[in-house]
C-alpha cells in the first residue's frame, strides 16, 4: 500500500513526538496517577474531587434532629391540635427552647429535663417511645 494512501494513527509510532508536538512528553504534564494533588492539580481536585483529601473515619455518631417546645406550642397554636408527634414531623429529640401556653400531649423519642418540666407545668404530656 503506498504511504500516501495509508491512514495514519494519531500517535505515529516510531517517531519521535508521536503526534504530540515538539516536546514529546507533553501528555504527561499532569503526572502520574494522582500526583500533584496538592500542587498543580489542586484545582482540579477541589472541582471534581472535593472529599478525596482529608480523614472521615473519626466523624462520630450523627446527633439526632432536635426541635424546641416553643415551635411546638406555636404549631399547636396555629393548628389547634393538642396532641403533637414530633417524630411524624422528623424531629427525635424536643429540647426546652421556648414558652409552653397549652397543655399539649407530645410524642417523641427523647426529651431533655427542661423540656419535660416545661410541658409538665403546662398540664401536658411528655410520652416517649
Amino acid at each position: 500500500m503506498a504511504l500516501k494512501n495509508r491512514k495514519i494513527r494519531t500517535r505515529h509510532r516510531g517517531t519521535r513526538s508521536c503526534g504530540r508536538g515538539r516536546k514529546g512528553t507533553r501528555w504527561r504534564y499532569k503526572g502520574r496517577g494522582l500526583a500533584g494533588g496538592h500542587k498543580h492539580l489542586f484545582s482540579w481536585f477541589t472541582t471534581n474531587d472535593p472529599d478525596h483529601f482529608g480523614a472521615d473515619s473519626m466523624t462520630g455518631r450523627p446527633k439526632p434532629k432536635t426541635v424546641n417546645v416553643g415551635y411546638l406550642n406555636d404549631l399547636a397554636v396555629t393548628s389547634s391540635k393538642h396532641e403533637i408527634d414530633a417524630l411524624s414531623l422528623g424531629f427525635e429529640k424536643v429540647t426546652g427552647g421556648g414558652k409552653v401556653t397549652k397543655p399539649l400531649t407530645v410524642k417523641a423519642k427523647a426529651f431533655t429535663a427542661g423540656a419535660k418540666q416545661k410541658i409538665e407545668a403546662a398540664g401536658g404530656k411528655a410520652l416517649t417511645e
